[in-house]
């Protein structure tokens, strides 16, 4: 992906944010981006105040996958108030791009620019790439978001992806 892609990504992030927690219209997207897996990561002063997004692809298209991440991000999740006006003041955004999930068999290969992903049934814990720096305590924060007992047996997934800060 170019530097002007990542530019206009992380702007259309910002403006959807900005639009959700104003209460204006979303945005009407068109990018001609084929649908990738996308969360948006929000934080001011180091202090995580919202993440969504997915896997897997819902809609055509990445912006539309953007969109929707960035909205939810800033007002529906449900671990966080959702963001005021005032939030937008020095809020960081960060956009990760899922660029492809593999099977994972020994946690200790794990890199810090590598997400966990941590499957069982239905419950999924998603680690993304820089978040912690340790292996086991990703697996230890994976467990802990998927609601499930450390220790149990579930499937890894080393995850690749794109992150772009700003």
């Amino acid at each position: 992906m170019s530097p002007e892609e990542e530019k206009r990504l992380l702007a259309l992030a910002h403006e959807t944010i900005r639009r959700a927690v104003l209460s204006l219209p979303p945005l009407a997207v068109v990018g001609t981006a084929p649908a990738q897996g996308v969360f948006v990561t929000l934080e001011r002063k180091g202090q995580v105040l919202g993440c969504r997004g997915t896997l897997t692809p819902r809609t055509s298209g990445l912006d539309e996958e953007l969109v929707a991440a960035a909205r939810a991000a800033a007002a529906h999740d449900p671990r966080y108030r959702m963001l005021q006006p005032v939030d937008l003041r020095g809020l960081e955004v960060t956009v990760t791009v899922i660029q492809s999930l593999a099977p994972l068999a020994d946690i200790a290969t794990l890199r810090p620019e590598e997400g966990l992903v941590l499957k069982v049934a239905s419950k999924v814990g998603v680690v993304l790439p820089w978040e912690g720096k340790d292996p086991k305590t990703r697996l230890e924060w994976a467990y802990k978001k998927a609601g499930v007992k450390p220790g149990s047996p579930v499937n890894l997934q080393r995850m690749k992806a794109l992150r772009i800060k700003g």
